[in-house]
């Protein structure tokens, strides 16, 4: 059991730091809206661990993992949605301000949480991530409480990287750098957000 624990720590540590769409829509968000964005951002991808340890402790990974048609709707649906967030985001402009919370109005704020959640939510990268995890390391016979405890410890891992990236980002002298070429990092976030749609489409021809 204790390195089943280890195991899925490292590996869930591993795959949490992972350049992703993720990370791509914290500094997004951060970036555009102030860090009350960022972390509700965080906040939003934190939550929606949960959806994919609930499926996986229901048994509904297994019935998604046998049955590929359902689980590609799920993939192009997530690649969809990483597609649509892109675009959008290439083609946003933003005016920075010197307050990063006059840009922090509830409106932002609220995308700002669903973005986080949906993000991680449709993304069919953590999909397999979990599918992995709770059909290949995590054991059949491990009690239910200890894979609830799983579903938290990388729910937490999740809103402590994420948050710190948030803060870390909009930090003064590093809001400060993109706040000049705010555009410019939209676009290239944006860029890569589609980079990945299209890598993770032809992953599934």
């Amino acid at each position: 059991m204790t390195h089943e624990v280890y195991l899925v720590i490292s590996i869930s540590a591993l795959a949490v730091i992972s350049p992703g769409s993720d990370f791509a829509m914290v500094t997004k968000n951060t970036v555009s809206y102030g860090r009350s964005a960022g972390y509700l951002t965080a906040i939003g991808i934190a939550l929606s661990t949960w959806v994919h340890t609930l499926y996986c402790l229901v048994g509904i990974a297994l019935i998604i993992s046998k049955t590929p048609l359902l689980f590609s709707a799920i993939k192009y649906l997530g690649i969809s949605y990483l597609l649509y967030i892109g675009v959008s985001t290439f083609r946003s402009k933003f005016v920075p301000t010197n307050n990063a919370d006059d840009k922090a109005n509830k409106a932002n704020l609220l995308a700002s949480l669903k973005q986080g959640f949906f993000s991680n939510v449709t993304n069919p990268k953590t999909t397999l991530f979990y599918l992995s995890l709770f059909t290949m390391v995590v054991s059949r016979n491990t009690p239910l409480i200890m894979q609830v405890t799983y579903g938290l410890i990388i729910c937490l891992l999740h809103l402590i990287w994420f948050g710190f990236i948030s803060y870390l980002i909009s930090h003064h002298k590093i809001k400060s750098k993109f706040d000049k070429n705010i555009n410019l990092v939209n676009k290239f976030i944006g860029l890569i957000l589609v980079l990945i749609a299209i890598k993770l489409f032809f992953t599934l021809l």
